[in-house]
C-alpha cells in the first residue's frame, strides 16, 4: 500500500494532505510554517518517515491563461531541491482553482477563510491531491489496468 502526498507551497505557509492507503481519498493533514529550506525539508522527511510516502504531488500555480508566472518557476525550482533533498518521486501538478475550492469548502462549513488560513492551505492540498487521485484513477480504468 503506498501514500501520496500533498503539497500546497506558498511563501509563508505550507499546506499538507495525505491520501488513504489505497489511494482514492485526499485528506487534509496539517500546515507548516516556512521560515527555511533546511527547516521544510525536515519537517517533510517527518512526514514522509510517519506516514510511509511514496510520491509528492506538489501543486504548480499555473496562471488561468495556461503560462507560467514568476512564482512558477519559483516552485518548479524549489520542488528540485525538495526532490534532491528527499529522494522521493515528486509530481507537479496544476493547482488552478484549489485555493477558490479550499475557500468554499470553508464557507460551506460555516467558517471565515480569512480567519483561518492554515487551513485553506490543507484544503488546498486536499482538493490537489484529489484532483490528483481522480486523474490517475481514470487514467487507470482508460488504460485498462
Amino acid at each position: 500500500m503506498e501514500r501520496y502526498l500533498g503539497i500546497d507551497l506558498g511563501e509563508k505557509r505550507i499546506g499538507l494532505a495525505v491520501s488513504d492507503p489505497t489511494l482514492t481519498i485526499a485528506q487534509p493533514l496539517k500546515t507548516l510554517e516556512f521560515t527555511s529550506l533546511p527547516k521544510l525539508v525536515r519537517d517533510l522527511q517527518e512526514v514522509i518517515e510517519t506516514l510511509g510516502i511514496s510520491k509528492m504531488i506538489v501543486g504548480l500555480p499555473i496562471t488561468l491563461k495556461g503560462t507560467y508566472s514568476q512564482k512558477t518557476h519559483q516552485i518548479v525550482e524549489m520542488v528540485e531541491k525538495l526532490k534532491q533533498a528527499l529522494g522521493l518521486p515528486v509530481e507537479l501538478y496544476d493547482e488552478r482553482l484549489t485555493t477558490v475550492q479550499a475557500q468554499k469548502t470553508m464557507q460551506f462549513l460555516g467558517k471565515k477563510p480569512s480567519r483561518q488560513k492554515g487551513q485553506v492551505d490543507q484544503l488546498a492540498a486536499m482538493h490537489l491531491l484529489q484532483n490528483y487521485l481522480d486523474q490517475e484513477k481514470s487514467r487507470r480504468k482508460t488504460n485498462g489496468a
